[in-house]
């Protein structure tokens, strides 16, 4: 069991052993914003969604709970502890442990309503997706006309998703051959479905993508080169989809993805120097 789930398990035995989803994700996104051990290394990351921060991983995290016995739905948006949770010996860096105390401590007896008035009151950015009347503390950002790429390496998709929406971006076009991943939130399914739930328009332009066959054998610079050069001389061929690209681009704030963190190590950025050439505009790499 990850050291994350383990906080969950740890903050729900505190707290008495049930909570609504609301309240489960305040306590850990106050545990991640407010204490020197943030959770740790590896703990959730949230985003702006209808009441304020939301992890789509911790959701997804506390299901395998339930499958695994710990927890159980008691009703709708409410986790419950069974006798298997409840007696569940939490071992976690002593750290992580002070500081989940210091949470449930302060805001364990915080209600649902209350807990959302004290991270709006304090943390604005996370009101932009608000479907509370009159709570938008904060306006999401429309980036300036440029071609951004991003890559999610190394990203939950909810770290990612939220330096989009930060960075101003309204679509996110997959430029990705073939999106299937490991990594939670970024196989193509799962990815459209939670841009769409973001307000996020997703476009997969797998034309501009390289099949995975070309990638397999790569294990130097100069393997890079080569395959960036042969990509490179065949765009010209590829009209129709470097078209609507410049469409998609040209209508909405958008973002060219693919996985690699580093551009330099990636196709997005040999497209997006080819559409500079045709589009006039500027590239911009996030994160």
């Amino acid at each position: 069991m990850l050291h994350r789930q383990k906080a969950l398990l740890a903050i729900l035995q505190q707290v008495g052993g049930q909570a609504t989803t609301l309240q489960l994700m305040k306590w850990a996104f106050l545990l991640g914003q407010e204490t020197q051990s943030r959770g740790g290394k590896t703990f959730y990351q949230f985003l702006p969604f209808r009441y304020g921060p939301y992890s789509f991983t911790l959701n997804r995290e506390a299901d395998t709970l339930v499958r695994n016995g710990f927890m159980e739905k008691a009703a709708d948006r409410l986790w419950q502890l069974t006798s298997l949770g409840s007696q569940q010996e939490v071992k976690l860096p002593r750290a992580i442990a002070q500081d989940i105390t210091t949470v449930t401590q302060q805001y364990g007896s915080f209600s649902g309503s209350a807990l959302i008035e004290t991270v709006y009151a304090n943390y604005p950015w996370f009101t932009v997706n608000s479907d509370l009347p009159g709570q938008r503390r904060e306006q999401r950002p429309i980036a300036d006309p440029a071609i951004y790429t991003a890559g999610y390496e190394g990203k939950t998709v909810d770290e990612f998703l939220n330096l989009l929406m930060r960075s101003g971006i309204r679509r996110l076009i997959d430029v990705r051959y073939n999106p299937i991943s490991r990594r939670y939130g970024f196989h193509k399914s799962t990815l459209q479905r939670l841009c769409n739930a973001l307000d996020i328009d997703y476009q997969h332009l797998p034309e501009l993508g390289i099949p995975g066959s070309a990638r397999a054998n790569l294990s130097s610079t100069d393997s890079y080169v080569a395959l960036f050069k042969e990509y490179r001389c065949g765009l010209p061929d590829r009209w129709d989809d470097l078209q609507r690209a410049m469409s998609l681009l040209k209508s909405e704030p958008s973002v060219l993805v693919c996985m690699e963190a580093n551009p330099e190590c990636c196709h997005r950025n040999v497209l997006a120097q080819h559409l500079m050439g045709m589009m006039e505009l500027p590239i911009k790499h996030l994160g």
